[in-house]
C-alpha cells in the first residue's frame, strides 16, 4: 500500500522495501493518550488531513499485531497488513467519537473484515465465505490448543467436539488449511530475512495489540451482553470464553443447569439473535459468528 508507506516514510523514497524496516520504521511512531485521540478523531472527522495522518500513523503497529493472527492463511504478511491498513482508513473515516469507545476498539473490527476480506478473495488457496474463514480460523486455534495440552495433533472429531462443530465441516475445513503456505515460505531473496518465521518471532509488534483486544471485547460486549437474561448471558459467556470464563461445550454448560445439550443449544440460538438485532450488531458483530 504505497500511500501508507508514504506516510510512514514522512514523504521520504522509500529506499528500503522490507518488511523488518517497515516494522521498525512504524514502531518508532508514539502511541497516543485517549485525550489526543479524540481531538484528532474530531478534527479528522472534519476533513483535517493532517489530523487523519497523525491518527493513522499512531495505530499502524496495531494493524500488524492483528494481520499476524492471521498468518499461514496462504496471504503474505506483507499483503495482510497493506490490507489491514485500508480497514484502518475505513475505521477513521466512519468513527464517531460521541459513542464513546476508544478509537483502536472500533477500528479492530474494520481492520479484521478487510484482512478477512483478502484471505477470502484474494489467497489461491480458500474460496471461502466470510463466516466458513472465521470458522477455520477458529478451527486452527482449537487444533493448537489440543495439540499444547494432549502433545499430539487431534483428530478431526476431537476439534469438532471442542468447538461444538459438525465433524465433515472441521475435516474439509482442515484439509483446505493443510494447503496454505508455510511459515517456511519465501518471501525475499536475501538470506537475512528468507521466511515468514524470521518476522513473526519478533512480539514487539505483536504486545499492545493483546490488551486492546481484551479491552475492545470487554467493552463493546458488556454493553450489550447486560440486555440479555442472566441465564442468556451466563450461557455465551460460557461458551466464548468471555469475561475470564473458560470456554465450554453445550454439553458442559447443560450438565452445569441440568438441562440438556439441545436446550442450551436453543438458549444459544434465541440469545446470539438478539445479540444480532440491528441495535446492536454493528456493535457485536467482530466478535459473534454464525454457529
Amino acid at each position: 500500500m504505497g500511500d501508507m508507506k508514504k506516510i510512514v516514510n514522512n514523504g521520504k523514497p522509500n529506499y528500503n522495501n522490507s518488511l523488518s524496516y517497515y516494522l521498525g520504521e512504524i514502531s518508532k511512531i508514539p502511541l497516543l493518550t485517549r485525550e489526543e485521540e479524540q481531538k484528532l478523531a474530531l478534527r479528522a472527522r472534519n476533513g483535517d488531513e493532517l489530523a487523519k495522518e497523525k491518527l493513522i500513523k499512531s495505530n499502524l503497529r496495531f494493524v500488524v499485531a492483528v494481520a499476524k493472527k492471521y498468518r499461514n492463511q496462504g496471504i503474505p504478511l506483507s499483503d495482510l497488513i497493506n490490507e489491514g491498513n485500508i480497514g484502518l482508513l475505513t475505521a477513521i473515516d466512519k468513527f464517531d467519537v460521541s459513542l464513546g469507545y476508544h478509537f483502536i476498539s472500533y477500528a479492530v473490527w474494520w481492520i479484521r473484515q478487510a484482512i478477512l476480506k483478502a484471505i477470502c478473495e484474494k489467497s489461491r488457496l480458500i474460496r471461502l465465505p466470510l463466516n466458513r474463514a472465521n470458522e477455520l480460523i477458529q478451527i486452527e486455534r482449537a487444533k493448537k490448543s489440543i495439540e499444547t495440552i494432549e502433545g499430539v495433533e487431534p483428530t478431526a472429531d476431537e476439534i469438532a467436539k471442542k468447538l461444538d462443530y459438525n465433524p465433515k465441516t472441521v475435516q474439509h475445513l482442515m484439509d483446505i488449511s493443510r494447503s496454505a503456505i508455510s511459515l517456511e515460505t519465501k518471501i525475499y531473496d536475501n538470506k537475512e530475512t528468507s521466511n515468514l518465521g524470521d518476522f513473526l518471532k519478533d512480539d514487539r509488534y505483536a504486545s499492545p495489540m493483546d490488551g486492546v483486544e481484551k479491552d475492545s471485547l470487554n467493552e463493546i460486549l458488556n454493553s450489550v451482553l447486560n440486555t440479555l437474561s442472566q441465564k442468556e448471558k451466563d450461557i455465551i459467556e460460557r461458551r466464548f470464553g468471555l469475561n475470564g470464563l473458560k470456554s465450554m461445550s453445550l454439553k458442559e454448560i447443560g450438565k452445569k443447569y441440568n438441562l440438556t445439550k439441545e436446550r442450551i443449544r436453543q438458549i444459544e440460538k434465541k440469545a446470539l439473535v438478539r445479540l444480532k438485532h440491528t441495535s446492536r450488531s454493528s456493535k457485536l458483530q467482530s466478535y459473534v459468528m454464525d454457529r
